[in-house]
């Protein structure tokens, strides 16, 4: 199968527009856009961060890798769920003031959480409602940061804009996740939530910043149910977009939810305890920033055909090593490899689509993209139960194969159809 490059300009786009001139040229350029980078670094990290001190706080309360596969499923639905509502409020109003709602928001859920957890008020049922709050308030920040991009940067800067953006959102997927598994050991599981909501504070000031109207699609995005499902329409009408949907979906579903089985690895499998989940954290991490660095600097990374197969391939196949290998210094290896290998595909399949929906749709089509990432937590819920019968790598090892086989089968129908 042959996927349309990353980096392929869309059809009203000049191929020279699209190549920046540096790994840096976008946060050089654009002031608004530098404001935007750094809310979307601090309010995706701290949501990371958070969802690993979920998943040792949901391990500790109930000693069950079960109840943290259903703290990460109740963390996440709200994304599948809210996402059709969200990318039509965002096409259709002020995409900043859709951005500081949420953002509000999630700041005060985090508050919240940090004060439950400070005084040790937090019963399992309690947890499950504050993570479903969260997540319900993110569901309207990550649409509407990805969609500001291209209001935020001029058109032969988008592309480099886009790898940037792509690049942050998936960096943070390891940073805040690394960064937790450290406080978790040095302060504790209650310090984490206050560093979380500290950050997620310092995003809604840099969001307060950024010019008013960006993104603005007013009186474009009709309301209703014809409204909210025309970015279906459109990703089904393009075999493109719905190669990249389809690409995004089976790793993010099956293979993703290694993330929130970390703990158990970190403290049944290795016997490493919370400093070693740190270790094992920012080993991703450090592949996750080389990966995404990778993507800004080098436009072949972002022309090469057939990526996100490759990559999607790659990233699952090396998680599935990670579960079965018993030796920490090649755990930590494999988990640099992950890194990597996420960052790059991750932020490759985001910038192709950035890079082929109309301004119009952005905010609904990024819904659809969005739901991808909404399933997250049947799969999340999946492992967790599928552990309770055959322990937690042979959960995760079943969940990679699965994803191998899927991304087997696109990449054999999209040839097909393509033939």
């Amino acid at each position: 199968m042959t996927v349309p490059a990353a980096g392929s300009p869309r059809p009203d786009v000049a191929a020279a527009d699209v190549v920046s001139s540096g790994m840096m040229a976008s946060v050089r350029a654009y002031p608004a856009f530098r404001l935007l980078l750094i809310g979307t670094l601090a309010t995706n990290s701290a949501f990371w961060m958070y969802q690993v001190a979920v998943g040792w706080l949901a391990l500790e309360l109930t000693d069950s890798p079960a109840f943290v596969g259903s703290a990460g499923f109740a963390s996440g639905i709200p994304l599948l769920v809210l996402a059709l509502p969200a990318g039509v409020l965002i096409d259709r109003f002020d995409g900043r003031m859709v951005l500081l709602v949420g953002q509000v928001g999630v700041m005060v859920v985090s508050a919240v959480f940090a004060v439950l957890v400070g005084v040790d008020v937090v019963a399992p049922w309690v947890l499950l409602v504050l993570v479903a709050c969260y997540g319900s308030a993110m569901s309207f920040v990550f649409p509407s940061r990805t969609t500001m991009v291209p209001s935020l940067v001029e058109r032969r800067d988008l592309s480099n804009a886009v790898a940037l953006n792509s690049a942050t959102q998936n960096m943070t997927r390891v940073l805040g996740p690394s960064l937790a598994g450290v406080l978790i050991a040095l302060v504790g599981v209650s310090g984490t939530f206050a560093v979380a909501a500290a950050l997620q504070i310092a995003a809604l000031a840099t969001t307060h910043r950024l010019p008013r109207g960006a993104a603005s699609q007013a009186g474009r995005a009709r309301l209703g149910w014809s409204g909210m499902t025309l970015g279906f329409r459109v990703v089904l009408a393009s075999p493109l977009l719905t190669t990249l949907i389809l690409l995004a979906l089976a790793p993010t579903v099956l293979v993703m939810p290694y993330l929130t089985m970390m703990p158990v690895f970190a403290r049944d499998v290795l016997d490493l305890g919370a400093t070693g989940l740190g270790l094992l954290l920012a080993a991703t991490g450090l592949g996750n920033v080389a990966g995404a660095l990778s993507v800004a600097r080098w436009q072949r990374l972002r022309s090469w055909r057939d990526a996100q197969v490759i990559l999607a391939t790659a990233f699952s196949a090396l998680v599935l090593l990670f579960a079965v290998t018993p030796v920490v210094v090649v755990a930590g290896a494999l988990l640099f490899a992950v890194g990597w290998t996420s960052a790059v595909y991750l932020a490759l399949n985001q910038t192709a689509l950035q890079l082929n929906v109309d301004d119009a749709v952005r905010g609904r089509v990024f819904s659809v993209y969005l739901m991808t990432w909404g399933m997250l937590p049947v799969g999340q819920l999946a492992v967790g139960t599928l552990t309770r019968l055959t322990g937690t790598p042979a959960a995760v090892v079943s969940a990679c194969g699965l994803s191998l086989a899927c991304i087997a089968l696109i990449a054999r129908r999209t040839a097909i159809a393509a033939a």
